[in-house]
């Protein structure tokens, strides 16, 4: 059961940088795609490139959110949306659970580079 509880990999989601201040003020991170989707759209560190440039592709700003897994009191679905599985997180969350906000900007070639190296 240990083993299992330390390979757990952290989860990252992405907001618009300006959206971090309500979630600080509140001390609850509950972004509009909880409401809009049921859910919030979570990614594994493989994965935050792609999402980064697909779905935020008009932003030139963004805050790349690092969540522990383990400080979360609410369900995490691992869910398939095309050829990804992406682990969803299915409820509002103390702000607690991140480990730490990344400012990421597009590059010269006008898209995100993002690079997350994982050490075992």
């Amino acid at each position: 059961m240990i083993r299992k509880l330390l390979e757990i990999d952290l989860l990252f989601t992405l907001i618009r940088k300006e959206d971090w201040k309500a979630f600080s003020e509140s001390g609850i991170f509950e972004p509009d795609s909880l409401e809009e989707q049921g859910y919030i759209q979570c990614f594994l560190g493989s994965q935050i490139q792609e999402a980064a440039n697909s779905f935020f592709s008009k932003e030139n700003d963004l805050l790349l959110i690092v969540i522990d897994p383990l400080r979360l009191q609410v369900p995490i679905k691992h869910e398939k949306e095309g050829d990804q599985t992406y682990p969803n997180v299915y409820g509002s969350f103390s702000i607690d659970a991140i480990i730490d906000r990344i400012v990421l900007r597009k590059g010269k070639k006008g898209d995100f580079s993002v690079k997350v190296k994982h050490f075992d």
